[in-house]
């Protein structure tokens, strides 16, 4: 990890300046990739300054004793037009060479505040294939000839921002998402923590309990999956809006033994260590954090073929993916897992390799300043 350099003006005025805008800084997929590129970022060639236009959070607390200034406007709604001018006066202040956005808003409104101050370089963030927001869509293509290069996360990510938006795909870099490898992890004893009986199988999902993720899809499979496999425990940690409609839907079709619906848990690698199969019947994503979290403890994954799933299973034969809208393929797919240890433990290894090897944080914050280093001429 480069170390922290004093940001004071004298230090500042013999690096390149850069800043970051994101729209909040609670510890989502984004805020924590957001972290580990500073965490990396060579600080003896960089200035970097973040700016939040949500309110203090917890990883202001984080990123700060890596010597960067944070500053954050307060935002509680993403209709407050104030922002623009706050964050146009800072850019005017401690102008940047390069401007990095991530998340919708900041993308935004980093991009108008940014070209008024006239920041010589607009980079846009992008981790998700937007598929229900049209509003989004739309606000990307009258506002994407301010930005001047553009990141996905995937290459499915990148084609749905190009078709949809009209961005030049040479306008644009795919860089991955990366992930912590962790060293030696405790499983969770399950049988205690969720009262699962001590002869099932378990099958794990994880994330916010909202419709993109497919959640309902995966609970309607579950009855195909019981007739087979009768011995198996369905476990999705989170929480979020469709509690309530996954609840009703979980009574509805006489799950309640079969399904539990913890809500959050801090200890999500431990679970994971504990469990048999991951699954994620997401309908769209970009290139999802939780596979690469199961993937790097060396849980087996079955996915839908949503953004960055060909990266991270599909070109390296090391999971199984099938649509959860076919119930007998998804039941099918996941009842092979459950049943073939071997095939399991193939699937661990390999994805643990491959984690190791593309997709630690040091090879992904590479990539991003290598960029950053072509962008600003360097």
């Amino acid at each position: 990890m480069p170390h922290a350099i004093e940001n004071s003006d004298f230090a500042r005025a013999n690096r390149t300046p850069i800043a970051f805008c994101i729209t909040d800084l609670d510890p989502g997929g984004a805020e924590k990739a957001l972290y580990q590129i500073l965490k990396h970022l060579d600080l003896e060639i960089w200035s970097p300054t973040v700016y939040c236009l949500g309110p203090e959070a917890e990883l202001c607390d984080a990123i700060r004793p890596l010597g960067i200034e944070v500053e954050c406007y307060g935002a509680k709604s993403s209709q407050n037009l104030g922002v623009v001018l706050w964050l146009f006066r800072r850019l005017k202040r401690r102008p940047p060479q390069i401007l990095q956005c991530l998340l919708f808003h900041a993308n935004i409104v980093g991009r108008v505040a940014g070209r008024l101050a006239g920041v010589p370089v607009i980079v846009a963030g992008h981790r998700v294939a937007e598929h229900e927001k049209r509003w989004h869509l739309r606000a990307e293509r009258w506002t994407q000839r301010l930005v001047d290069h553009h990141i996905c996360v995937s290459q499915g990510v990148a084609d749905h921002l190009s078709r949809e938006t009209g961005v030049p795909l040479s306008k644009i870099t795919v860089i991955a998402n990366g992930v912590e490898i962790p060293a030696g992890v405790e499983p969770v004893d399950l049988r205690r923590a969720f009262g699962i009986p001590e002869a099932h199988k378990v099958v794990l999902a994880a994330g916010r309990l909202h419709r993109q993720k497919g959640f309902d899809l995966l609970l309607e499979t579950f009855p195909n999956v019981l007739s087979q496999a009768p011995q198996t425990t369905l476990l999705i940690v989170g929480d979020g809006p469709e509690r309530p409609a996954l609840e009703d839907q979980r009574s509805r079709l006489r799950l309640k033994e079969q399904v539990v619906l913890p809500g959050r848990d801090s200890n999500l690698p431990g679970v994971m260590a504990a469990c048999d199969v991951f699954v994620l019947p997401s309908r769209w994503e970009g290139m999802p954090n939780v596979v690469l979290e199961a993937m790097a403890i060396g849980l087996p994954v079955l996915a839908a073929p949503v953004e960055g799933i060909s990266e991270l299973l599909l070109e390296h034969n090391n999971g199984s993916v099938a649509d959860p809208r076919n119930r007998e393929e998804w039941a099918s797919r996941l009842i092979l897992l459950l049943r073939n240890d071997q095939l399991r433990i193939e699937f661990s290894r390999e994805s643990q390799v491959l984690c190791r090897k593309l997709f630690t944080w040091d090879s992904v914050a590479q990539d991003y300043e290598e960029l950053y280093r072509k962008l600003a001429n360097l």
